[in-house]
């Protein structure tokens, strides 16, 4: 065989397992894209350790799901959607290889009669974000509980249980916690992608 093609055909051996290796990690290949009704919504990233979140910029918004893990120090990935007027949002992008993953989120607007109610739980959730991110679950949990004594109807506190739940490892109480987060909030597409992430693992999905 000819040395030089034989080279060439090693050098293209090595790609392709370079390659191969960049998508082995579960996050590395896909991108995620989010859009927000109203738009131009403020998008960021929840980063371990950190009370800031790092800005990513404004919906219409995509980016690569390999760049926002390693922001996230391989941690669990969660993207906060705000606007002045509206209620904070927060996404748990789930782990998908090579895959696209779209947000349609509907922002909905403060009521100005829950200032005080609405400041603890906006508080609490950002507690609750950083105990998940730091892998402190049991603390998460008892957040998520503090939230729904203030209004057991938030569903945001019971998505975060069914985070602290899938960071867990449990995952058939992670979903009932997001049927219940699902069940309050029926127009949160984001809640019905991570049950059917869960369908998934478990082998249930139709």
């Amino acid at each position: 065989m000819n040395p030089s093609k034989s080279l060439l055909k090693t050098e293209n051996a090595v790609r392709r397992l370079a390659l191969l290796a960049a998508c082995i990690p579960m996050i590395s290949c896909g991108t995620v894209a989010i859009r927000s009704s109203p738009s131009e919504a403020e998008i960021s990233l929840m980063q371990p350790g950190r009370s800031d979140p790092k800005p990513l910029g404004k919906t219409p918004y995509e980016g690569k799901l390999g760049d926002l893990g390693s922001a996230a120090n391989s941690g669990p990935i969660i993207l906060q959607i705000k606007k002045p007027g509206y209620i904070t949002q927060n996404l748990y992008v789930p782990n998908a290889s090579g895959s696209r993953i779209e947000f349609d989120t509907n922002l909905k607007p403060v009521n100005p009669g829950s200032f005080a109610d609405m400041n603890k739980i906006v508080k609490l959730v950002l507690q609750a974000e950083r105990e998940i991110m730091m892998k402190q679950v049991d603390e998460a949990l008892k957040t998520a509980s503090n939230i729904k004594s203030i209004n057991d109807n938030i569903a945001m506190a019971w998505e975060i249980e069914g985070a602290a739940y899938f960071v867990k490892g449990d995952l058939a109480k992670a979903k009932v916690s997001w049927l219940r987060s699902l069940e309050i909030d029926p127009e949160n597409p984001e809640t019905t992608k991570m049950l059917s992430t869960i369908d998934e693992k478990l082998g249930t999905k139709k």
